[in-house]
């Protein structure tokens, strides 16, 4: 069960508030000089001026630095989370601590001008960063829109908005086609398990993009993030489709789940967090997308193509 919570834990501060290359030379041109001084809000609510885009920047959320790879800023990032596994290239960055704490002296040394952080970044770790003079973006997501207002607001930071809105667009487009593409089928009932019983709601990215493959979220209408269902009101929901994120041998089947439909016709899918759709689905990226239509394959054909 350690395993299984430790699991749990990365993709719930993930799902809670958290095409690709490297390279860039970031050098600003006329038209990125023409966009500073600028302001923007970050998901936290909280104001920030840029005078200039940053040269040097360090990344504490796993999306935003998918993100910044995305924008062609790979070269410019100097630091990133332990968590931070793709592209390849963010790998080889140097790491300055977790998702949800930052090593400040690290980053100082690094001399970043901006850092990128998760909803669920310790505050004390934030206080210090702005107390050094450096500002703290904090990226995260309830919906689509608000994984559209991250992309374009990290655009428009580092200055590469025209990259980004054409990230943006092509994500809308993509979410178009996916609802398109998953209309032909029946809607099917699904509870999302991230470990222990707890699922994906409308305060979720996740949970409220489940609509677009045609799936009906039993869990959508609780009004905090990442709640926890108990085994009676999911026997009570009867889901069509039971997703686990987990491996088969880490899940502890409740007693009385063997009346769940989706387990009388086997429609119980397994996704360890190694699996490369997880990468996906639990980052409020430009992948995003890509995951969700892997998962309604999986939801309505009971293939899981990566």
């Amino acid at each position: 069960m350690k395993k299984i919570t430790t699991v749990f834990l990365i993709i719930v501060l993930t799902l809670a508030l958290t095409a690709c290359s490297s390279g860039g030379e970031g050098s600003e041109t006329e038209e990125t000089a023409k966009s500073f001084p600028m302001t923007v809000t970050d998901y936290l609510g909280t104001e920030m001026e840029f005078t200039e885009a940053p040269q040097r920047i360090a990344s504490l959320s796993p999306s935003c630095t998918e993100i910044l790879f995305a924008l062609g800023l790979g070269d410019q990032v100097v630091g990133v989370s332990n968590w931070c596994t793709y592209p390849k290239a963010a790998q080889s960055i140097e790491k300055i601590g977790d998702t949800n704490s930052g090593n400040v002296e690290k980053i100082i040394e690094l001399e970043a001008d901006v850092v990128f952080v998760s909803g669920q970044t310790a505050a004390d770790s934030v206080s210090a960063l702005n107390e050094a003079g450096i500002n703290v973006y904090s990226i995260g997501a309830k919906d689509l829109d608000g994984i559209y207002k991250g992309i374009t607001d990290v655009g428009q930071i580092t200055g590469t908005s025209e990259k980004a809105a054409e990230i943006v667009d092509g994500m809308k487009k993509e979410a178009e086609e996916i609802k398109t593409e998953f209309a032909k089928y029946d809607t099917k009932s699904v509870f999302i398990d991230l470990g222990d019983l707890y699922s994906s709601s409308k305060e979720d990215y996740l949970g409220n993009s489940l609509n677009l493959i045609n799936a009906k979220n039993i869990a959508l209408n609780f009004d905090y993030s990442s709640p926890q269902l108990s085994a009676e009101k999911i026997i009570e929901e009867n889901p069509q489709v039971y997703l686990c994120f987990s491996s088969e041998k880490e899940f502890v089947k409740p007693d009385g789940f063997d009346q769940i439909d989706a387990f009388k016709n086997k429609e119980v899918y397994f996704i360890p967090y190694e699996d490369p759709t997880m990468d996906k689905i639990t980052r409020n990226g430009p992948r995003f997308l890509e995951g969700l239509k892997a998962l309604g394959e999986l939801i309505h054909t009971g293939k899981l193509d990566d």
